[in-house]
């Protein structure tokens, strides 16, 4: 077989292979595509407005403020640092790494938003788990930008994680304008959407745990989310 022939049958080779592999991502999505999706929810989390408003907020502490400035921009390094860890793509991280980064999110926009964002966090000692990288703080997001910024009074954003007879039960709830039917019913499309997010988040724990999120929600004030993660995978 000479080196033509050979390139040919391998060619043809790996083109049966991808078929098979297109055959089977009707029940499990590839290797390939996975990576896909990670790399994608990960580049999303870095979201311009984000970042704008980061720099504003320590453009405006920089003059009177010198120590906050300095607070900020370690915990803006911080966040980038938590975010851009692609070697985190294909494992998963402790529980306390994830609230790391949702903490020093928060710290960011209580400086923006100021007495405007209260903050309550109430987390169980004993909790020790690991799970999917990036999938809390994308939803405390969710409630500051969805939920809050659009209230003049702004509102209360509480974590929480509690351990059950069977799951670690990990909640984000808001009491902000809450979540049309409009919206709800486009979170889990498709199509990329303001709950884009969510649906990426909703993959990640039913190809891990094959449980999704649970989204409670008040048609005019309130949200509240939830992640369960059965102790079968701790």
């Amino acid at each position: 077989m000479n080196r033509h022939d050979s390139d040919y049958f391998h060619v043809n080779k790996l083109l049966d292979r991808m078929k098979l592999i297109d055959a089977s991502e009707e029940i499990y999505p590839s290797v390939e595509e996975l990576l896909r999706l990670e790399m994608a929810f990960v580049q999303s989390q870095i979201k311009p407005h984000f970042l704008y408003n980061t720099i504003n907020t320590i453009s405006a502490f920089s003059i009177d403020n010198p120590k906050m400035t300095r607070d900020l921009l370690v915990k803006f390094s911080q966040y980038l640092r938590g975010c851009f860890d692609l070697r985190n793509r294909d494992k998963l991280v402790t529980f306390h790494k994830e609230l790391e980064l949702v903490e020093t999110y928060l710290f960011i926009e209580k400086a923006r938003f100021g007495e405007r964002l209260k903050v309550i966090y109430d987390i169980e000692d004993k909790i020790d788990c690991m799970l999917p990288p990036l999938i809390i703080q994308p939803l405390v997001e969710n409630s500051v930008q969805h939920g809050l910024e659009p209230m003049k009074k702004g509102g209360v954003i509480k974590v929480s994680a509690h351990s059950e007879e069977n799951f670690v039960i990990i909640t984000v709830e808001d009491d902000g304008i809450g979540i049309s039917d409009e919206v709800y019913g486009k979170l889990f499309e498709d199509k990329e959407s303001e709950g884009s997010s969510l649906k990426k988040i909703n993959q990640r724990l039913i190809y891990l745990y094959n449980i999704g999120l649970a989204i409670e929600r008040g048609i005019e004030r309130g949200t509240k989310v939830k992640i369960c993660i059965p102790k079968k995978f701790i």
